[in-house]
Order: structure tokens, then C-alpha cells, then sequence
């Protein structure tokens, strides 16, 4: 038979645990979440500079004289 100190313990040890739990479950959708979005940056970024080699805008320097 548990006394009353020994059911406290345990309903703050599970209540310990149960935080712990939501903590780290909502730190891994956190990351998950960066990790989406460094992955759509990079595409974005990818996409960019294939679209800027493909046909560069006018004026930006497809053909400079560089002749002194």
C-alpha cells in the first residue's frame, strides 16, 4: 500500500514525463518545419538562378567590354 507521499511522487514524476514528451514532440514539428523551409528556399533559389542563366534581363552584363 502506497502512502500519500509515495502516490504525490508519482503523479509528479508522470506529470514530469508527460511534459517532457510535449516538449520534445513540438522542438521535432519545429524542425521539421525548418527543414521545410530551407528545402523550398534552396529550390527557390535553384529555380533562380536557372531562370537567370537561362535569359538574363537586359543590361545586366551579357556582354561587357572590359578593354582599357
Amino acid at each position: 500500500m502506497m502512502d500519500s507521499v509515495g502516490i504525490a511522487s508519482t503523479f509528479v514524476a508522470q506529470s514530469q514525463a508527460q511534459t517532457s514528451q510535449a516538449l520534445q514532440s513540438e522542438m521535432l514539428k519545429m524542425s521539421v518545419q525548418q527543414d521545410a523551409n530551407l528545402v523550398a528556399l534552396l529550390q527557390e533559389g535553384a529555380e533562380n538562378l536557372q531562370s537567370a542563366q537561362a535569359a538574363p534581363a537586359p543590361g545586366l552584363g551579357s556582354q561587357v567590354d572590359v578593354t582599357v
